[in-house]
């Protein structure tokens, strides 16, 4: 895109999908079906949106078979014989995405992921954090980060829910310069303690964090030094709250609703098992697949 250097992505999905369902064992949950295509390759389509971009997927070890075949099929050689074997060569190439996927190396978690990420893509300027897991359907929410002052670490973030704060971190937020920044995080608040947060800061001032983040390479020197609290694993969000302590850490809200592929079951009602889909980039609900040829092969169902 004029006007931006090319975009680097940081893709986490270095989990089991413990969460999800015993067919974890067999796919990862970032390949589950959602509107007959892989839920990675709406995450991709998000990410072309910034145009040109150096994307590296971080996996669990785990699924080494699984992403071998990855590699292939989404190498730029990979959609090439597939478009030249299923008689579609002539279709528009997708976004220029240099993707390359590695294995999670270092403890479970996903501040690991991202560290992992930072390594292959170089210290040189900012990148984005994309949970493979979380998908959005509304505005790209990786071109709102990058609307954001640079410089800064930028996060993603919705409206407080307190049904949804014992599953999700809560930030508490104050206005700063004419835009929210993060003045501090709970992460999991059981209902007390989630009460509390309210009745100290007022609802008005809490909101959800989001599975997207834009980092700078001063929080990835910051989190290479961060010591996770006893008992717990070293994860992104409280990276983020730890380092918001004394630097500024822009909050970006956003109103589209997410897919969440490590917690909710498949639509009911839909005889294939499957999410419905994101929009298309018009914002409209996307009924077929892009002209483009496919990421990935089409998966209508799972195996478990």
């Amino acid at each position: 895109m004029t006007g931006h250097r090319r975009a680097r992505i940081v893709v986490a999905a270095g989990g089991l999908g413990t969460r999800a369902s015993a067919w974890s064992r067999y796919l990862p949950k970032e390949f589950y079906p959602v509107d007959g295509r892989p839920g990675i390759a709406w995450l991709l389509d998000e990410i072309a949106g910034l145009g040109p971009a150096e994307t590296v997927i971080v996996y669990h070890p785990y699924y080494e078979e699984f992403a071998a075949w990855a590699r292939t099929a989404l190498s730029r050689d990979g959609q090439d014989r597939y478009r030249r074997a299923s008689g579609t060569a002539g279709e528009t190439r997708a976004a220029d995405l240099n993707i390359t996927l590695i294995p999670q190396n270092g403890a479970y978690a996903d501040l690991t992921s991202v560290l992992n990420g930072a390594d292959h893509l170089g210290q040189d300027g900012s990148l984005y954090v994309a949970f493979a897991d979380n998908l959005y359907r509304g505005t790209n929410p990786l071109l709102a980060l990058r609307a954001t002052p640079p410089g800064s670490v930028a996060v993603l973030a919705r409206a407080y829910q307190r049904e949804q704060a014992a599953s999700r971190g809560v930030i508490t937020v104050v206005p700063q310069h004419g835009r929210l920044v993060m003045a501090g995080l709970a992460e999991k608040p059981d209902p007390r303690a989630a009460q509390a947060l309210e009745q100290r800061h007022g609802i008005a001032s809490l909101m959800m964090l989001e599975g997207r983040a834009r980092i700078t390479p001063g929080f990835i020197r910051f989190a290479r030094s961060y010591q996770a609290p006893a008992g717990t694993e070293p994860k992104l969000a409280l990276a983020i709250a730890a380092y918001a302590r004394t630097r500024t850490v822009i909050v970006t809200p956003t109103t589209s609703e997410v897919i969440d592929l490590g917690t909710r079951s498949p639509a009911k009602g839909n005889p294939d098992g499957q999410y419905p889909a994101p929009p298309a980039p018009d914002g409209n609900r996307a009924t077929t697949a892009p002209r483009e040829a496919p990421l990935l092969w089409q998966l209508t169902r799972t195996t478990g």
